[in-house]
């Protein structure tokens, strides 16, 4: 009788790199170590150590979910690869992978943000964290606020300056703290969801590209830069939002976009995309009941962020950009 097939299962966390990255770099590892990726499957991939026709070696199967990668090894035929065998191509690829966490922590700063559509832009990794967490907090003060019994469409200017929004008077009489609480608040769940997706679109571009502490301080920075201009061109209106900081990230992305830090050939593309998001929603804040004195004081402000940023990112951004 032949011996049962032997597996071999091993889960590993991916210490917070996307799945995207894990994967590209694990078939890098396969293929130094000679090993064949021969199909691609839901959420992983199928490989064997010794090609695809051969009845010696083993198949090994990943399997990625949330943020755990599950490798299985068994023989392709227990009649001429034991279990022990398969225990060594576990350990082997363990000890690779190990050693090439740095590897695949690059990698996930790397990524290209439009993979990010499909693995979900509101998942955090390494060097995506800080744009869904900020959408995390902006929902859930939406929700305090509902909770509360402010209307989930059209909240008052009192509920809103109660729950901390910008108000030139308090701000002059001592609460400077509204300057940053404000960009967290927001008018209704209509005001939230463009919000997010602005958000969301230059999050996954720009925080992989100048990292986590940058990017927080470029949006604290811009949101009061917009926050100051707001409350000089509205003296007595209370004003909530993350619009402000947004255009802000969108004026660094400019900046940076007129820089040798990316790519000649992807400058062009972005430049339109952001003026065209600049312009249009410019142009739709002239219909009023909104904001537009904080959205050109965090463009500004952002554009100065960016220069004064510039000297200091030492790398060139991802290869794909």
């Amino acid at each position: 009788m032949f011996e049962q097939l032997s597996v071999i299962t091993e889960r590993i966390s991916m210490r917070g790199v996307s799945a995207v990255a894990f994967a590209q770099v694990l078939r890098t590892i396969m293929e130094r170590m000679l090993w064949e990726v021969v199909a691609d499957r839901e959420g992983g991939f199928l490989a064997r150590t010794h090609g695809f026709y051969s009845y010696y070696g083993a198949e090994v199967r990943i399997s990625i979910v949330k943020n755990e990668a599950v490798i299985s090894i068994q023989p392709v035929d227990a009649m001429y690869t034991s279990g022990e065998e398969c225990r060594a191509y576990m350990d082997r690829l363990l000890r690779a992978i190990e050693l090439e966490s740095g590897q695949m922590e690059e990698a996930d700063r790397n990524l290209h943000p439009m993979h990010r559509e499909k693995y979900g832009a509101l998942l955090v990794s390494k060097s995506y964290l800080i744009t869904p967490v900020l959408v995390y907090i902006n929902v859930l003060l939406l929700l305090l606020m509902v909770l509360s019994g402010i209307s989930p469409l059209t909240p008052s200017a009192a509920s809103l300056f109660q729950w901390g929004g910008n108000f030139g008077p308090a701000v002059a009489a001592g609460e400077w703290w509204r300057l940053v609480t404000y960009m967290f608040l927001h008018g209704g769940v209509v005001h939230l969801l463009g919000n997010t997706f602005a958000l969301l679109y230059v999050g996954m571009f720009l925080e992989p590209m100048i990292g986590k502490g940058k990017f927080v301080m470029a949006y604290l920075v811009t949101g009061i830069g917009a926050g100051l201009v707001s409350i000089w061109a509205h003296t007595a209106v209370v004003s909530v939002g993350a619009s402000g900081a947004i255009f802000g990230m969108y004026g660094v992305f400019l900046a940076l976009l007129t820089t040798s830090y990316i790519k000649r050939s992807y400058r062009k593309t972005m430049i339109r995309s952001i003026l065209f998001f600049v312009v249009f929603n410019l142009m739709y804040g002239l219909q009023g009941n909104t904001d537009n004195a904080a959205h050109v004081g965090g463009l500004i402000t952002g554009l100065l962020v960016g220069c004064a940023i510039y000297p200091g990112l030492k790398k060139k951004v991802a290869a794909f950009i």
